[in-house]
């Protein structure tokens, strides 16, 4: 009536940009919304998203980093490189920002967390 998004619209298209293999290997276990102001329903937005690193241990206490590159890893001298398929941390972070097109105001800002499906669990 007022013309103004309804908030579910804001969860919809912070979550339009996270990665498809985020969603078939992950659940959203956590969302964080800060909004900063109202936009309305003609107003165009753009919509970010960026991983944040995270760590994950494997085998033989190597240590896997996960970024937006990929993965890269530091072991001591006994270690070998670990299996690409062990290559995945049990928990991923993503920063998002929605911001209005036209001078880039900030509407939203958030945070969501992502735990590894039970049958994506590391053995």
């Amino acid at each position: 009536m007022n013309q103004h998004v309804n908030n579910v619209k804001y969860v919809g298209w912070v979550m339009e940009n996270v990665p498809v293999a985020v969603f078939e290997n992950y659940e959203l276990s956590s969302m964080t919304l800060k909004y900063r102001r109202q936009c309305s329903q003609f107003d165009a937005l753009q919509s970010m998203c960026s991983p944040t690193s995270c760590t994950a241990k494997l085998e033989k206490e190597a240590e896997v980093e996960v970024n937006g590159a990929g993965c890269s890893y530091t072991a001591g001298s006994q270690t070998s490189i670990p299996d690409v398929a062990k290559c995945v941390p049990p928990h991923l972070q993503f920063t998002h920002l929605l911001r209005l097109q036209v001078d880039g105001a900030e509407i939203l800002q958030g945070k969501t967390q992502w735990r590894l499906k039970k049958s994506k669990h590391l053995h």
